[in-house]
């Protein structure tokens, strides 16, 4: 049996809510079990419903019609097709893996359905979280900011929190670095 993938995933979206907010922009980088990078998936995404986005949302992601076009957003169904065919390159679906799994992995699922694909056609049943990971092996910080507070930690640089560089590829960098990290400190 050959060893799993895992997909380190991070997503940016207008809001909390995948039934009614958007997937604006994801990060997705294949690792093997030893953290060695298989691939990259990185794409902004135009969402059909740009009104809907969270002043909150927008603050932290930058969220810009005119933007997203300068950087050759793709519509919705675009990336949903590109992001298959980049998993459907391996012989394997990945295990998704992320900062705030259940977050990501809802608004990609929803993104999924709403083109008649399916999840876990594309990814492996399990969802597993970064955070609880690293809790697992003892670290633990009880501030409001656990990312930053876990990197410096880790002695790992903080995700930025420049709206116009915080990108679902800086978080899934941000999340391999951790992992990274963690595998060093014999956490797995």
């Amino acid at each position: 049996m050959p060893s799993p993938l895992f997909a380190i995933v991070d997503v940016e979206t207008t809001g909390l809510n995948p039934s009614f907010n958007e997937m604006i922009d994801i990060g997705l980088i294949l690792v093997n079990t030893d953290l060695q990078e298989q691939g990259r998936f990185y794409r902004k995404i135009h969402p059909t419903y740009p009104h809907r986005i969270h002043p909150i949302a927008k603050q932290i992601n930058g969220y810009d019609p005119v933007r997203w076009k300068k950087y050759n957003a793709l519509l919705e169904e675009e990336a949903v097709h590109q992001l298959i065919a980049f998993l459907n390159q391996y012989d394997q679906k990945p295990i998704f893996l992320a900062f705030n799994s259940w977050f990501d992995a809802g608004f990609v699922s929803s993104l999924f359905r709403e083109y008649g694909q399916e999840f876990d056609a594309s990814f492996d049943y399990r969802v597993m979280d970064i955070p609880s990971m690293a809790r697992a092996c003892g670290y633990s910080a009880g501030s409001s900011n656990f990312n930053d507070s876990l990197a410096k930690m880790l002695a790992v640089e903080p995700e930025t929190n420049n709206p116009l560089l915080h990108t679902g590829e800086s978080g899934a960098n941000f999340n391999l670095a951790i992992l990274k990290s963690l595998q060093k400190k014999g956490c797995f």
